[in-house]
């Protein structure tokens, strides 16, 4: 409320820096830098305070915002890009390097380095996390690419984390639901996905999307009496 309804307030902007930087608790530092990049956009201190957050705040939340507003607001600074490109691979809280890896794919979708690089990420990155947040960004944003289709069964079959293959399941059948291989990849994880949850999730889009399809009732009974996950 000080930011929106007293910004010309003389003490407005000072105390929501000490905020960003100082107080106990993560939500309102998290607001006060919230506020800082969308209004303070051309003080000489919103930047520096901003890349300070990203690099030394305790909360993940905090940095995430942080990566978000620099993205956003400051695309054009030389330390940007070469920053989200590092958080997405090294930095040590999950939310802030998906949050990295969504900007890349936001802010420089055409970037010819950017696609290469989702498609790194998404195959070999050495989070989860990150090839979650590529294969998402790549059907969404890459869907024309010939390498975007292929690269999601891929990962839906054989990723290391059901987390990735749950994302890369539904991002089939919400994308390619024509696709000849999307219905047996479906089937495919309903049996064999050694995940309750993703099995769960291929149920739902099998039952929802493929209703009329011989195989469909016959195994859903099938996984109703016998799935082993509740």
């Amino acid at each position: 409320e000080l930011a929106r309804g007293w910004r010309n307030d003389p003490e407005t902007l000072p105390l929501l820096k000490e905020y960003a930087r100082s107080d106990k608790n993560g939500d309102i530092r998290q607001a006060a830098v919230q506020e800082l990049a969308y209004g303070w956009k051309d003080d000489p201190a919103t930047l520096p305070l901003l890349k300070e957050c990203m690099r030394n705040d305790e909360e993940e939340g905090v940095r995430r915002v942080a990566v978000q507003a620099l993205a956003r607001g400051w695309s054009d600074d030389p330390e940007t890009l070469p920053l989200l490109k590092e958080y997405a691979l090294s930095n040590e809280r999950y939310e802030v390097r998906q949050a990295a890896v969504q900007e890349l794919a936001r802010g420089w979708r055409d970037d010819p380095a950017t696609l290469p690089q989702m498609k790194e990420y998404a195959r070999s990155a050495n989070y989860y996390d990150v090839r979650l947040a590529a294969v998402q960004a790549l059907a969404r944003g890459w869907m024309d690419d010939p390498e975007t289709l292929p690269l999601l069964k891929e990962r839906a079959r054989d990723d290391g984390d059901y987390y990735v293959r749950l994302a890369a399941v539904q991002e089939l059948a919400h994308g390619w639901k024509d696709d000849p291989e999307t219905l047996p990849l479906l089937k495919y994880c309903v049996r064999n996905d050694h995940e309750g949850d993703v099995r769960q999730a291929a149920v739902q889009l099998l039952a929802r999307g493929w209703r009329n399809d011989p195989e469909t009732l016959p195994l859903l009974k099938d996984r109703a009496r016998d799935d082993e996950h509740e």
